[in-house]
C-alpha cells in the first residue's frame, strides 16, 4: 500500500526516496533528450526537411513519415533483443550513453543540410532517431530499481515533468532567439539544431559521472556470444509470458496509446501551420502543449500510486479522445469554411488552443503513467528485457503515422484525426482488461 501524500511530499515528491543522486543522475538523461524530442521531432525538423531538403512537396508528408516511421521500425525489432542482451550483460548505462552520443553527433550534423540533399538528410536523422528512441527503452529499464513498485509512479512523472520543463526552457531559448536574431525564414532553423544536439549531449554527462548499473542477480548463459545469449535470455522470457498476460495486454495497449504520442510529435507542428499559425504562433502553441505536459505529469505524480495505474489510464485516455475528436471537428468545420469562400485568416483559432491544451496535457500525463505501469508490472531482473519489449510496441506505433499521413493526404485532417481517436479508444479498451494486482504478484513472484 502507498504511504500517504502529505504537504512535504508535495513540496518535494522525491522525499523520502533512497538513491537520490542516482535518480537525479536519471532524470538528467529525461531533461537531456528533451531537446531532440521537441526541436528536432515534434517542433522545426519536420518542416524544415518538407519546406527546405523535399523538392518534390507532393511526398513532403509521406517522405517525412517513412522517415520518422522508418527509424522507429528499425528500433521497434531490435528492441527486445537489445533489451535482453542488456540484461544478460548488465550494460544498461553503457548503452544508455552510447545511444545519448550518437543521437547528439548526428543531431548537430543536420546543421549542415542543404536543399535537395533528402538522402543525407535521412542518413542522419534516421540513425538519430533511432539511437533516442533505443535510449529511451535503456532510460525506462532503471526505473524498477530506482524506486520501490508503490512509488514508480511518482518518481516517473516527476522526472517526466521536469523534462518538460526543460522544454519549455528550450522553446523560450528558441523563441527568444526567433525575435533577437530576427530568424523569419525556416532556411535560418539551422543553429537550433546544433543547440539541440549540444544541449543532449551536455546533459548526457551527469548520466555518465554518476549514474550506476543496477545490481541484479542474474544468471548468466556461458560459453555464448553476446547476440546468442540475449536471444536464448529472451526466448526464456517469452516461455514465461503467460505467468504475465496483464502485462501482455498492456503492451498491447501501449501501442495504441503511443500512435497518439507519435501522431503529436511528428504531425503537430505541421498541423497547426496549416490553419494559419505564424512561425511565433507556432512556438506559443508548443509552449501551450509543454506547459499542458507538466501540468498532466502531476495527474500521475498525485494520484497513480494511490488510485491504481489501470483507473489512471482510462482516465488519460479518455482525455486523449476527446482531442482527437474535437481536432477533427475542427478540422472539418475549418475545411468547409475555406470550402465555402471563407478566408483562413477570418475562421476562429481559439478552438485550437483549447485542444493543444487536452493534447499537451494527454502527452504528458499518459506517457508518463504507461511508463510507470509497465515499470510496476515488470519484474525487476528482467527490466530491460520488458521495457525492451515495451519499446517494441511503442516503436511499433510510429508505423501507424504512415497510415495517418496517408488518410491525411487522400482525405484531409478529420478524416485521420478520427482515425487517431478510433486507435486510442482501442487501447482504452484493452486496458480495462488488465488485472493490476495480479500482475504486480506475477512479477514479484517471477518464475523464471
Amino acid at each position: 500500500m502507498a504511504a500517504p501524500l502529505g504537504p512535504a511530499m508535495n513540496l518535494y515528491p522525491l522525499k523520502g526516496l533512497p538513491q537520490q543522486k542516482q535518480i537525479w543522475s536519471w532524470i538528467s538523461y529525461d531533461v537531456a533528450n528533451q531537446s531532440f524530442t521537441l526541436i528536432v521531432n515534434t517542433m522545426l525538423f519536420s518542416i524544415f526537411f518538407g519546406k527546405i531538403i523535399v523538392t518534390d512537396k507532393a511526398m513532403e508528408n509521406q517522405l517525412w513519415a517513412i522517415a520518422f516511421a522508418g527509424s522507429m521500425l528499425v528500433a521497434a525489432f531490435v528492441s527486445p533483443l537489445v533489451g535482453a542482451v542488456a540484461d544478460e550483460r548488465r550494460c544498461k548505462k553503457a548503452g544508455l550513453i552510447v545511444t545519448g552520443v550518437i543521437c547528439s553527433v548526428c543531431t548537430c550534423g543536420l546543421y549542415f543540410l542543404q536543399p535537395g540533399q533528402v538522402w543525407l538528410a535521412l542518413l542522419l536523422y534516421m540513425p538519430a532517431n533511432f539511437a533516442f528512441a533505443i535510449g529511451e527503452n535503456f532510460l525506462a529499464s532503471f526505473l524498477p530499481t530506482l524506486a520501490r513498485q508503490n512509488e514508480v509512479g511518482r518518481v516517473s512523472a516527476f522526472s517526466w515533468g521536469l523534462a518538460y520543463f526543460a522544454a519549455l526552457f528550450l522553446l523560450a531559448v528558441t523563441a527568444v532567439s526567433m525575435k533577437v536574431f530576427k530568424v523569419e525564414e525556416v532556411a535560418q532553423w539551422r543553429p537550433f539544431f546544433m543547440m539541440a544536439g549540444l544541449w543532449f549531449l551536455a546533459f548526457t554527462v551527469p548520466t555518465l559521472l554518476w549514474l550506476r548499473e543496477p545490481e541484479i542477480d542474474t544468471e548468466p548463459h556461458s560459453g555464448k556470444n553476446l547476440i546468442a545469449a540475449g536471444y536464448v535470455r529472451l526466448m526464456e522470457t517469452c516461455k514465461h509470458l503467460r505467468s504475465f498476460r496483464d502485462l501482455a495486454i498492456l503492451m498491447v495497449a501501449s501501442f495504441f496509446f503511443a500512435t497518439g504520442t507519435n501522431v503529436v510529435v511528428s504531425f503537430a507542428s505541421k498541423l497547426a501551420s496549416e490553419y494559419g499559425f505564424t512561425q511565433v504562433d507556432l512556438v506559443i502553441f508548443m509552449a501551450i502543449i509543454t506547459i499542458s505536459g507538466i501540468l498532466g505529469t502531476f495527474l500521475p505524480m498525485l494520484c497513480q500510486d494511490r488510485l491504481g495505474h489501470r483507473f489512471t489510464s482510462v482516465v488519460l485516455a479518455l482525455v486523449w479522445i476527446l482531442a482527437s475528436v474535437g481536432f477533427a471537428y475542427y478540422a472539418h468545420r475549418h475545411d468547409a469554411f475555406v470550402d465555402a469562400g471563407g478566408k483562413d485568416a477570418d475562421f476562429a483559432k481559439w478552438p485550437l488552443w483549447v485542444i493543444g491544451n487536452l493534447l499537451g496535457f494527454g502527452l504528458g500525463s499518459l506517457g508518463s503513467a504507461n511508463r510507470a505501469f509497465v515499470g510496476y508490472l515488470s519484474p525487476p531482473e528482467k527490466s530491460a528485457e520488458m521495457f525492451g519489449i515495451w519499446g517494441l510496441m511503442i516503436k511499433l506505433a510510429a508505423v501507424m503515422t504512415y497510415p495517418f499521413a496517408w488518410v491525411k493526404d487522400k482525405s484531409g485532417s478529420p478524416q485521420a484525426l478520427l482515425l487517431l481517436a478510433g486507435l486510442i479508444v482501442i487501447g482504452l479498451v484493452l486496458t480495462c482488461f488488465i488485472d493490476e494486482k495480479r500482475g504486480h504478484a506475477a512479477a514479484i513472484h517471477n518464475p523464471s
